[in-house]
């Protein structure tokens, strides 16, 4: 792991651990120490304390008996149960954006197609849900963002085009004001995203056994 500045936080530090153990490099069983990993990033224990703690909240890692963490083991459908539940969350947040919002927005979902930095669809989730102007239930769906949705949209998916497909209908569901639709719309998004950490996962647990049997 790379050095960071003491200046960012131990949201960053989260975001960095999760990631590593979403892409499989920090391994199922394996155990976290506060003091290495602090050492190694060449800071405090204190925030990073705070990030072990905050993915132990979010079923990343378990807490061991000596007071160190080790990661725990994330199966693939569990995985698939929590994009469904994104989904009905997001579809309740989906519908409190504004009618106006979604005409504004569909050029900007149709242009996700293009080819270009993957972090445009992130900005584009960011903008969506800053309609609702409501700083908590943003928070939240920020958390989202920050876990698996954006791990995927970031370092999984191989193009835009299906997404940008579904966001443009969704943003056409939002200007009409038909729930049933922006229900249908975000469900197939967010289980699209599944589909796609699924045979991630199932990609890398492949990867493991056949290292273990050789």
């Amino acid at each position: 792991m790379k050095k960071i500045e003491r200046k960012q936080t131990r949201d960053h530090i989260t975001q960095m651990l999760r990631y590593e153990i979403l892409s499989g490099s920090m391994k199922p069983g394996d155990e976290l120490a506060q003091e290495s990993i602090a050492e190694q990033l060449g800071l405090s224990r204190m925030p990073v304390r705070e990030a072990l703690q905050a993915l132990e909240q979010e079923g990343f890692l378990v807490r061991l008996p000596n007071r160190h963490m080790q990661v725990a083991r994330l199966a693939p459908d569990h995985v698939s149960h929590i994009f469904r539940a994104i989904a009905v969350m997001a579809t309740e947040l989906f519908s409190l954006v504004p009618v106006a919002a979604g005409e504004s927005l569909a050029a900007s979902a149709r242009a996700l197609g293009h080819s270009g930095e993957r972090t445009r669809e992130l900005a584009f989730h960011e903008t969506l849900i800053s309609y609702i102007d409501n700083r908590y239930l943003e928070k939240i769906y920020q958390q989202f963002l920050d876990g698996y949705i954006g791990y995927v949209i970031l370092y999984l998916k191989e193009d835009n085009q299906e997404s940008a497909q579904i966001l443009s209908s969704l943003m056409e569901a939002i200007r009409q004001g038909d729930r049933a639709e922006i229900a249908q719309e975000t469900q197939r998004y967010f289980l699209s995203l599944a589909e796609i950490m699924r045979q991630h996962m199932k990609d890398w647990e492949s990867a493991e056994a056949s290292i273990r049997e050789n």
